[in-house]
């Protein structure tokens, strides 16, 4: 729908003063509204020494900035793009005047469609635009109301609605899961064709995306595109699906203010019936095939590694009331169900009551994976001491706390060679933009998981630190180690036996590390 419609109904006499002082390109005789705003040099322009006084043209670059849209011309095949996140409307161009005034069949491309038209025209190195078969192709509505001589265009807000980012793809167990993140109760639909699975957003703007998935074993590709006019993310699939609901799964998982709606993908899996398009059919006929050989081939697929701390021999800090390599092997799980129903691919350090050393844990931070989180609990001495820290590698500003790194890299001798070597690496980061850029990276993740974990539980905020771990020494990816409340306490070592409290922990790291994934750049870059 078109955001408003005002009719200018000013004098031409008043519109020609406008003009005065202008020397125009090309012969104007009529004045261009675009969605109630006049808009001085966009036109309409007219060919009328090419024997052309009907097909009104307009100033390209100024229309796109009118309106708010991305403008590009590829001077390889000579052609103009509109855009407006991924919608696009091509228009062949030249510089032959003559020839470009001559409509031509599927001159103007759309999502959807074509319209026979005037190509664009190139004079002196400014682009102008045939208006009606453009401002149609975009879904708006052009006029030409004679009293006040003005060409009117109203657009759809190409800003409006919902934007949804990227989404997220993960591989457990041989399902396949696309996860993408819509505002609580956005509708969708769901259509399949052939192997091609189409989730339906109407309201939605989406940013460019076509992609690849690589090395998985039931996806090809994904992508978003404009199908019948609305946004849609189109899954490509390795093997036949069905409208019947063969091959996959679609769910969703309210998260507060926010949905994720899922599709698992996997031959044997058995799903909803896909929903009636509008016009009664189930699917899009035919769906666009998905390029495969694309620049860019990497998909968005989230790995996140998850150390649960100590295990089998080494139990970790003990009291009376829980035991730290229990409680950390139970937030661990609960946490990669979380992510792995948001598509996110999990790794375990361990899964069970199993020992490894540091340098075992510390080699699963490798660079073809997104985020470490090592989960850890704390003791003191004092039994008062309670509350949640999150800490990322580095050297200290407190002297005091390398005796806590020691401690927690094996104590005694060990620890303290272990601390050492850490040490050493710590040095090295002020003059290594890579590691710089890594631990800025890890303050975010470490802010954010931080910050959900005390608003969910309540606990005492013992903040973000900086500490020479072992674990974390080698992390060339976002990597933090968390400590999610005191054993030793009685209030805390209580709650962190309870099963109810270590779901709720899961849920806030949940929360940090999905945040992150989606804006960890935007948010170390700040």
């Amino acid at each position: 729908m078109p955001r408003r419609r005002i009719l200018l109904l000013v004098t031409f006499a008043v519109l020609l003063g406008l003009a005065a002082g202008h020397a125009w390109a090309q012969e104007r005789h009529n004045f261009l509204s675009i969605d109630g705003e006049l808009v001085d040099d966009a036109g309409p322009y007219y060919f009328i020494a090419y024997g052309d006084s009907t097909n009104a043209y307009m100033r390209a670059s100024s229309f796109a900035t009118a309106s708010g849209l991305d403008l590009r011309f590829d001077a390889a095949t000579k052609r103009l793009t509109f855009a407006a996140g991924i919608r696009r409307v091509v228009i062949d161009a030249t510089a032959d005047v003559a020839a470009g005034l001559v409509k031509r069949p599927g001159a103007v491309r759309y999502d959807g469609g074509a319209f026979e038209s005037p190509m664009a025209i190139l004079v002196d190195g400014i682009s102008y635009v045939p208006i009606t078969p453009i401002v149609a192709a975009l879904g708006g509505d052009s006029g030409w109301h004679a009293e006040a001589r003005v060409v009117t265009i109203d657009l759809p807000d190409f800003a409006a609605g919902v934007q949804v980012t990227a989404p997220r793809l993960g591989l457990t167990d041989g399902v396949s899961r696309v996860a993408l993140d819509l505002p609580a109760g956005h509708p969708y639909q769901v259509a399949v064709n052939g192997s091609s699975l189409a989730l339906l957003l109407p309201g939605a703007h989406a940013p460019a995306l076509t992609r690849a998935v690589d090395g998985d074993p039931n996806l090809a590709a994904v992508a978003f595109q404009v199908l019948e006019g609305v946004v849609a993310l189109v899954v490509q699939t390795r093997y036949p699906i069905a409208p019947s609901g063969v091959g996959y799964r679609v769910g969703t998982l309210p998260r507060g203010e926010t949905d994720t709606v899922y599709v698992d993908f996997a031959p044997d899996l058995r799903g909803e019936v896909a929903t009636p398009m509008a016009d009664g059919v189930t699917a899009v006929p035919p769906l666009p095939t998905v390029p495969l050989a694309v620049a860019d081939a990497t998909p968005r697929r989230h790995t996140v590694v998850i150390d649960a701390g100590h295990g089998g021999h080494d139990p970790g800090a003990v009291s009376s009331w829980a035991h730290e390599k229990a409680v950390v092997l139970d937030v661990a799980l609960r946490l990669k169900a979380l992510l792995e129903t948001e598509g996110v691919h999990v790794i375990l350090t361990r899964g069970d009551d199993t020992f490894l050393t540091l340098q075992e844990r510390s080699t699963f931070a490798t660079t073809d994976r997104n985020v470490f989180v090592s989960i850890h609990a704390n003791s003191a001495d004092a039994s008062g001491a309670q509350g949640i820290e999150t800490w990322v590698f580095g050297r200290p500003l407190d002297p005091a706390l390398i005796d806590r790194a020691i401690d927690e890299n094996g104590g005694g001798d060990v620890g303290a060679t272990r601390t050492q070597e850490a040490a050493s690496i710590a040095n090295d980061i002020a003059g290594d933009i890579l590691r710089e850029t890594q631990l800025n990276y890890s303050l975010a993740l470490a802010d954010l998981v931080q910050a959900q974990l005390v608003g969910a539980t309540g606990a005492n905020d013992r903040g973000v630190r900086q500490n020479l771990f072992y674990v974390i020494r080698n992390s060339r990816i976002p990597a933090i180690l968390v400590e999610v409340g005191f054993v030793s306490n009685p209030d805390e070592g209580a709650k962190l036996a309870d099963a109810t409290y270590r779901a709720t922990l899961a849920d806030a790291l949940a929360d940090g590390v999905l945040t992150f994934l989606r804006d960890g750049g935007s948010l170390a870059q700040r």
